[in-house]
């Protein structure tokens, strides 16, 4: 299993906004660069910088069409109403990214892991905790581990992302505990999955990551205590095969996915790769209930 983190929120480096390089905007360019940030339906104020504006012209005359049936560039296929869904929102993605600083050769790498070939995942949530609508046209499914400082953030984040989706939005929840790394973390899935067998996951699943440096056994009978669990049913459940047994079906899961670190977050069934704050959320959400009304392929969780 290959441990890599992947920082989210605000964790991406800092970075400079395009340098002004080469002449003025070409009339074209201008024209051309309007044109993107209108029918992405971006605030054409929000990138005033020339460079900036060039790069974003630059990358949607080079990237391809992020529909495989749709010939032509992104500029191009952008243009065409109805043509490809996905385009107006590859053509965000390039305004935020470029509005990070990002070099061009990290936007294109980023544009083929969201929009290339790779199909949505099938996820199994039969026995998973979850919150928000069970009829949501989006279902999110965390791979999380309660010893990971990143995965702490992640559920802060998650927390924001579900109040600003609303009804769109139902989270689910996977163990994925990194053991190699995190010695404690087992344990502490084994606790929430106790939680959530008394109807209380959550509650749990907050107190473990606020209280991510106090996961001893000990600690996480005084969680259950503050949580309101029966206790005593708590410390059987701890150490029962069956609450064992769910960790271990996420954790094959999250191999089976080839998933390579955590937080890790599946929106309809995609790996979602770009930097994560909630406006990268709500626009794959938005994304994923524009691809489900028109029917694209969205492998389902079951």
């Amino acid at each position: 299993m290959r441990l890599t983190f992947l920082p989210l929120v605000l964790l991406t480096a800092c970075a400079h906004a395009p340098e002004p390089t080469g002449p003025p905007l070409s009339e074209s360019e201008k024209a051309e660069a309007a044109r993107l940030l209108s029918i992405a339906e971006v605030d054409g104020a929000r990138m005033t910088d020339e460079a900036a504006r060039r790069a974003l012209v630059r990358l949607a005359s080079q990237q391809k069409c992020p529909c495989p049936e749709v010939e032509g560039t992104l500029g191009e296929c952008v243009d065409r109403k109805g043509s490809c869904i996905r385009a107006p929102f590859a053509v965000r993605a390039i305004v935020r990214a470029v509005d990070r600083g990002e070099k061009e050769g990290v936007v294109s790498e980023r544009l083929l892991e969201r929009f290339g070939p790779r199909e949505p995942e099938e996820i199994d949530i039969r026995e998973a905790p979850c919150r928000g609508p069970t009829d949501a046209p989006v279902t999110m499914v965390v791979f999380s581990d309660f010893q990971c400082p990143f995965c702490a953030l992640g559920a802060k984040l998650t927390e924001a992302v579900q109040h600003a989706a609303g009804d769109r939005l139902r989270v689910c929840f996977k163990n994925w505990p990194l053991t190699q790394i995190h010695k404690k973390a087992q344990l502490a899935a084994r606790a929430a999955v106790a939680a959530q067998l008394q109807g209380k996951f959550w509650p749990m699943h907050d107190r473990l990551f606020s209280h991510r440096e106090e996961l001893d056994r000990e600690d996480l009978v005084d969680h259950a205590e503050a949580v309101g669990l029966d206790v005593a049913r708590f410390k059987q459940d701890l150490d029962s095969d069956e609450v064992l047994r769910r960790v271990r079906a996420d954790v094959a899961e999250a191999d089976r996915l080839q998933l390579t670190g955590t937080p890790t977050f599946l929106i309809n069934g995609r790996r979602m790769t770009d930097p994560k704050t909630v406006p990268d959320f709500l626009d794959w959400i938005a994304e994923a209930i524009a691809l489900a009304k028109a029917g694209a392929s969205s492998r389902p969780v079951r």
